[in-house]
C-alpha cells in the first residue's frame, strides 16, 4: 500500500490554492498530516511520460475546479487516476454543465460555493470536511490497486519459496518478508514459531532496529481465535466522530502518536497444528480491509507450507541416513555367517541326500536375496543412476547367471532392441522377475522373454512363465510391499514397480498359461528397432 502523503490542487487560480492550502491545515493536525502540494494545468497538458503523471497517482487525494477540469486532457487524466486517489472538483455554482464536467473528471466529491472572502479561514468552508471524509480513510486502508500489487507479490514470493532448497529456506523467507513489507507499507513482520509451550521471533523483518523475543501463546491478542487457526487483525484508524471531532481540536496529537500499533496476527498450521504466529505490524494508522488480510493469511500460508516440507524432508533425510547406516551394518552382520554356513553347505553337498541338501540350499539363497532386496530398498529406494543405451536381452541373459535353479529354463524369443536405462537397475528388475518366477512356479520353471510391441503407446518387452498365473483376487496388490502368496519376503515385485517407474515406464501382469509380466517403455523413451535373428 502507498502511504500517500500529499493532497494535490490541480488548477491555475491563485485564490482557489490558497483556500485549498487553508482547507488541508485545518483538516489535519501534526505529524499525520498530509502535505500540500499544487500543480499548474499546464503541467498536466505537457505531460508526457508516465513518470510526469506519477505525482497524481501517488497523492493521497486531488483538489480541482470546474474551470481547469473543462479542459479534456485534464479530465482525462484525473479520471485515470486509482480509485484510491478520490478527486473532490469544486463548483463555483451547481450548475448542470460543472456536474457534467465533475463526473468526466471521475469526482468522488464535488463542493459548491465559494468562501466568502470577509472570512477566508472560516470554519464554515465545507471543503475541510469534505477532503477529510474523502481522504482519510483512503489513507489508512487498501484499495484496489494495492490489493493487486500485493497478489503479484504473493505469486513471485509463492514460486520462490516452493523451489527453495533445505539449505536457503531462511534466506528466502526473511527475502519474502522484505519484499511483501515494502509492498504493503509495514513497519513490521515477525514469524514466531513453536518450540513446545514458547513461540521464538525465528524470522524478523523490520528497518528500522526493533526489539523481539519469546512469547508464550497467551502474549499474543485473542489467543483463542488464533488457537483455532483464526486471524487477529487490530486497525488504529480513526473512526468518523473522531475524525470530525480533530477538526474541531478535541484530538491532540500526543494523543495520536501513543496509540498502538496496527497488527494483524495470523496462525501458522501444519498438519491441523498450530506451529507459529505470522505478525504484520504498521505504527500509522491503518484500518485493516478483509481482503488485505485474506492476502496475508495466503503469505503465512506459503510459509507454513515451505516450514513443515522442509522439516519433513531433513527428517526424511534422517530417518534415510539412519536406515542406509543400519541396513550396512545389518548386511554385513548377516552376511558373514552366512557365507560360512553357504560354504560347509558346498562341502556336504555330496556327502548328504538330495532330499536333504537342497531344502538348506533353497533356505541360504533366498536368505541371500532377503539380504540383497532389503539393503538395495533401503540404500536406493526409487533412484535410479545415470542412463546409457543397453541391450535388453543382454542384461536379462546377465540377471540370469544369478538365479539358483539349474532345472529352470530362459528362452529368448526375439531381441528386445536397445533402451535408455540404468543398467544395474534393469538388471536387478530381471533378477527379480526371474527369482519370483521360481518362488511361484517351481526350481524347474520356463521362463521366456520377447518384445511387446504397441504396449501403453510405445515398445516394450514381456516376461512369461509356465507357472500357475496371478490370482485375480491378488492382482491388485501384487506390487505392494510385503505382499506375497509364496511365503516369501514380498519385496521383489515392489522394488519391480519402483525401479520401472523410476524410469518413467509402466508394468503390469496378466495371465496366459502363467504369469505374463509386461513392461511398457513409454513412447519418450529412446528404444533402437529390434533385430530380427
Amino acid at each position: 500500500m502507498h502511504r500517500r502523503s500529499v493532497v494535490r490542487y490541480v488548477g491555475d487560480d491563485p485564490d482557489v490554492r490558497a483556500r485549498v492550502s487553508r482547507a488541508v491545515e485545518r483538516a489535519w493536525d501534526g505529524t499525520r498530516a498530509p502535505d500540500y502540494q499544487a500543480t499548474a494545468t499546464d503541467a498536466l497538458l505537457d505531460a508526457t511520460e508516465d513518470t510526469d503523471l506519477q505525482p497524481l497517482a501517488d497523492a493521497c487525494g486531488i483538489v480541482t475546479t470546474s474551470e481547469a477540469a473543462t479542459l479534456p486532457a485534464v479530465a482525462d487524466r484525473l479520471a485515470a487516476t486509482p480509485d484510491s486517489v478520490p478527486v473532490v472538483v469544486l463548483l463555483e455554482s451547481p450548475t448542470d454543465e460543472g456536474f457534467r464536467v465533475a463526473l468526466r473528471a471521475g469526482a468522488a466529491d464535488i463542493v459548491s460555493g465559494s468562501v466568502p472572502e470577509e472570512e477566508p479561514d472560516a470554519e464554515a468552508d465545507p471543503l475541510v470536511d469534505r477532503l477529510l471524509e474523502a481522504v482519510t480513510p483512503n489513507r489508512v486502508r487498501f484499495g484496489s490497486d494495492d490489493a493487486n500489487r500485493l497478489r503479484e507479490v504473493l505469486l513471485d514470493s509463492g514460486s520462490t519459496l516452493m523451489s527453495t532448497r533445505s539449505d536457503e529456506v531462511d534466506t528466502k523467507i526473511s527475502w519474502t518478508m522484505e519484499n511483501v513489507g515494502e509492498h504493503a507499507e509495514l513497519d513490521r513482520i515477525v514469524c514466531y514459531l513453536r518450540d513446545g509451550e514458547t513461540f521464538d521471533p525465528r524470522h524478523t523483518w523490520c528497518p528500522d532496529e526493533c526489539e523481539t523475543g519469546p512469547r508464550s501463546l497467551s502474549d499474543f491478542p485473542d489467543a483463542d481465535r488464533l488457537s483455532t487457526f483464526e486471524n487477529v487483525a487490530r486497525s488504529s484508524n480513526l473512526s468518523e466522530s473522531t475524525m470530525h471531532s480533530s477538526v474541531d481540536g478535541d484530538v491532540s496529537t500526543e494523543g495520536a502518536e501513543s496509540e498502538p500499533s496496527a497488527t494483524v496476527h495470523v496462525p501458522l498450521v501444519a498438519d491441523w497444528e498450530l506451529v507459529g504466529v505470522l505478525v504484520f505490524e504498521t505504527d500509522v494508522r491503518r484500518a485493516w480491509t478483509d481482503e488485505e488480510v485474506d492476502l496475508y493469511r495466503t503469505f503465512a500460508d506459503l510459509i507454513a507450507y515451505t516450514i513443515a516440507r522442509n522439516d519433513r524432508r531433513l527428517e526424511l533425510r534422517r530417518r534415510t541416513d539412519q536406515l542406509e547406516q543400519f541396513s550396512s551394518v545389518v548386511s554385513h552382520d548377516l552376511r558373514n555367517p552366512l557365507n560360512v554356513l553357504s560354504g560347509y553347505l558346498e562341502l556336504v553337498e555330496n556327502e548328504v541326500s538330495a532330499s536333504t541338501y537342497e531344502p538348506m540350499d533353497r533356505a541360504v539363497t533366498r536368505m541371500e536375496t532377503l539380504i540383497d532386496n532389503l539393503l538395495m530398498l533401503a540404500k536406493r529406494g526409487e533412484t535410479i543412476g545415470e542412463r546409457e543405451s543397453i541391450s535388453v536381452t543382454g542384461v536379462a541373459e546377465e540377471a540370469w547367471r544369478t538365479v539358483r535353479a539349474p532345472d529352470a529354463t530362459l528362452t529368448i524369443a526375439d531381441e528386445v532392441g536397445r533402451v535408455h536405462a540404468d543398467p544395474n537397475r534393469l538388471r536387478q528388475v530381471f533378477e527379480n522377475l526371474f527369482r519370483n518366477a521360481v518362488d511361484h512356479a517351481g526350481p524347474s520353471v520356463a521362463i521366456e522373454i520377447g518384445p511387446q510391441p504397441d504396449v501403453g503407446g510405445g515398445e516394450g518387452m514381456y516376461v512369461a512363465d509356465d507357472g500357475p498365473g496371478v490370482p485375480p483376487e491378488v492382482h491388485d496388490s501384487l506390487f505392494d510391499s510385503g505382499f506375497s502368496t509364496a511365503d516369501s519376503s514380498g519385496i521383489g515385485l515392489a522394488i519391480v514397480d519402483r525401479i520401472v517407474d523410476a524410469h518413467g515406464w509402466e508394468v503390469d501382469v496378466h495371465n496366459d498359461g502363467g504369469a505374463v509380466f509386461e513392461v511398457s517403455f513409454g513412447g519418450e523413451t529412446a528404444v533402437t528397432p529390434r533385430v530380427s535373428g
